[in-house]
């Protein structure tokens, strides 16, 4: 960071509780994989393996709008949907896009690796608060 010469970009959000979500898991290794809350329905994830150099991986219930989720996007790649090796196809780094948060379906390395640190950022299909984040009511 900060080194001259080179070009520097950073997206800086805030939480707002029933709209927005960042947070840490730990991954479980197992196929039965790690639940993350989030207290809404996530239509965006972005999860990051922060112990290791596995891209950046973007879940969203447009693409995906039933589980499994096995649509994914790098976003700090070149490469097109499903297309990073890392990540891989369908049937690798998969989760189910909960009610409250979302669940690991696979044990891969840039989702669910045994015993990792994963960041995420999370936004919700139907956000529960107003623009100012005080939450809303039913009629």
């Amino acid at each position: 960071v900060n080194k001259s010469g080179d070009d520097l970009i950073a997206y800086c959000f805030a939480e707002k509780q029933g709209y927005s979500r960042f947070a840490d898991f730990y991954g479980n290794g197992q196929a039965d994989g790690t639940f993350a809350y989030c207290g809404f329905r996530p239509a965006f994830v972005l999860i990051k393996n922060i112990a290791s150099t596995e891209p950046w991986v973007i879940y969203d219930t447009k693409r995906n709008p039933h589980n499994v989720a096995d649509l994914k996007l790098t976003p700090n790649t070149a490469d097109s949907e499903n297309g990073n090796s890392q990540t891989g196809g369908t049937s690798y780094n998969n989760i189910d896009i909960l009610s409250n948060g979302f669940k690991m379906r696979t044990n891969n390395g840039a989702t669910n690796q045994a015993s990792t640190k994963f960041i995420f950022a999370a936004f919700a299909e139907h956000p529960f608060v107003s623009s100012s984040g005080v939450p809303t009511t039913a009629r």
